[in-house]
């Protein structure tokens, strides 16, 4: 009787393993080579002295090559994706008063499994920016 109840225990013991080890694995591989980034646009372009919605033409460059364009990314809007880990540069064009070249981000190298927030707003200045929090 003994021996069937130790038996029984390692067989539940490696049932449980095995599906953790499985549980763990379908994790990895779900996550694996990727970042999550959340980009937001809160600035208000009559702070500026243009229009509201301050539309924005966004360009994302990954490892040197263009990766997406976001036309007309207004005051408001959030926008919240995954990428694919890697070298990137992210360049902002007002459609309104031209390049924005303080809201430039990189060329930087992020990693996998990381997960940003990139926010558009108004330094203490009233310069644009791109604030960049890493979670």
């Amino acid at each position: 009787m003994k021996v069937t109840f130790v038996r029984r225990n390692h067989i539940l013991a490696a049932i449980a393993l095995v599906l953790l080890f499985s549980f763990s694995a379908q994790m990895a591989f779900a996550s694996a080579g990727t970042f999550d980034v959340t980009v937001a646009h809160n600035i208000n372009g009559r702070s500026l002295g243009l229009s509201k919605d301050l539309p924005v033409d966004i360009t994302i460059e990954k490892d040197g090559e263009v990766l997406a364009v976001i036309n007309g990314f207004v005051f408001g809007d959030k926008l919240s994706t995954s990428l694919p880990a890697g070298e990137y540069l992210i360049t902002v064009v007002s459609q309104e008063a031209g390049p924005l070249p303080s809201m430039t981000v990189g060329p930087v190298d992020i990693p996998e499994g990381v997960s940003l927030f990139l926010n558009a707003r108004l330094s203490g200045g009233k310069t644009p920016i791109v604030s960049v929090t890493v979670r």
